[in-house]
């Protein structure tokens, strides 16, 4: 009888304390990006182990979402050698023979069953969930030169070693991490000053040493001159994206204009022609509301550590929705970076999960592990 009333009690408290607003928002975005997949799929005449994956992949995601919510995010973060030990091993091996070549990255190993994994996207949650640790250790002392050199040092490992692998976009994407968790630990105006300014006087050191990458850029520029070659692939996503007009052609109804990586890294175009303005808006509003709902978790952190947790799971997020975003609209450069949740790419969604049970596990233990939060203290 003690055992079947701790069972009710431990539900009840995990539905009283669960962050439903983020839980839901992810899944609905899951959902959004099956369909588009699904899509994808039966117009291109692809096989439809495709968007299996991803749907195996998200169930996965979410009880593993689940059941790291119910841990305390102290305990994940004393594990973080570990944690980060594993994550390093995986990327190592794609150096070895047992990497794979996607596109222009060495950045997947083959695994049995499940086919390809890419290692960087569990170092990207590894990383966030070590460097919190890093930083909550060294606060006291977090703007003393020594302390910024070794955070940077901490940083420049996972960096490093994806640009290693030539995926440039990811190795972005944890800069922009790094940043963001560096920012909200409160460290100096000063060094950000001093690094935008070496990063300004860098460009164009990085310019004449990024070969054909250059055109990338210049595409976005001169439009005319690069439109049959390294533009086209933008251009067919303009001209997808606005044949949807207000309600698109219709669901399974898209394809005609041949983009490559339409179900990957150009995504967003099988929304905005088969369903839309009201479909692209709406994949944009799911977006906002998992960016915001990660935003709340970090005003409602009951400690430093918690709030870095969820900075960086947010920064990661809306910053490759943000390129990713930029890159369908020709605001921005192709540099193969995927939509969050949306994108085909079962250990891209798995992980991004790994990541919101982290975040849950911080609004779980703000709500019902402790009496006070970083703001402000609260009776539950």
């Amino acid at each position: 009888m003690n055992l079947i009333a701790k069972i009710k009690s431990g539900i009840s408290s995990y539905m009283r304390y669960t962050d439903w607003l983020l839980l839901m928002s992810c899944i609905a975005a899951s959902a959004y990006g099956i369909a588009l997949v699904f899509s994808v799929v039966k117009t291109s005449g692809a096989a439809s182990r495709e968007y299996m994956i991803q749907i195996v992949a998200c169930l996965f995601g979410i009880i593993a979402a689940v059941a790291i919510s119910k841990i305390d995010y102290e305990n994940i973060c004393r594990v973080w050698p570990v944690l980060s030990g594993i994550s390093l091993i995986l990327v190592l091996l794609t150096f070895t023979p047992l990497g794979l070549s996607v596109a222009d990255d060495k950045a997947w190993l083959k695994v049995p069953i499940i086919g390809t994994f890419q290692p960087s996207e569990l170092m990207k949650i590894t990383f966030i969930i070590s460097f919190a640790a890093h930083l909550s250790n060294v606060h006291n002392r977090l703007n003393e030169l020594r302390t910024v050199l070794l955070l940077c040092a901490h940083g420049a490992v996972p960096i490093g070693l994806v640009f290693l692998q030539g995926d440039d976009g990811t190795a972005l994407v944890f800069i922009f991490i790094f940043v963001s968790m560096m920012f909200i630990a409160g460290l100096r105006a000063t060094y950000f000053v001093v690094a935008m300014t070496g990063g300004a006087a860098s460009v164009p050191f990085i310019w004449q040493h990024m070969g054909d990458k250059q055109a990338r850029f210049l595409s976005l520029i001169f439009v005319e001159k690069y439109i049959n070659d390294i533009g086209w692939q933008q251009q067919l996503a303009l001209v997808a994206i606005g044949s949807g007009q207000l309600w698109g052609v219709g669901f399974l109804k898209g394809g005609d204009h041949r983009i490559y990586a339409r179900n990957n890294d150009f995504i967003f175009t099988v929304a905005g022609e088969e369903l839309g303005f009201i479909g692209a808006l709406a994949l944009l509003a799911v977006i906002v509301l998992i960016v915001l709902a990660l935003l709340r978790e970090i005003i409602t952190a009951r400690d430093l550590k918690g709030m870095l947790l969820c900075g960086g799971i947010m920064s990661m997020i809306g910053f490759q929705s943000l390129i990713n975003l930029g890159m369908n609209l020709r605001l921005l450069p192709v540099i193969g970076i995927t939509l969050p949740f949306f994108s085909r790419g079962g250990s891209s969604i798995a992980t991004l999960y790994l990541g919101i049970g982290v975040a849950l596990s911080v609004y779980y233990s703000s709500k019902a592990r402790v009496r006070d939060t970083i703001f402000s203290k609260k009776s539950v």
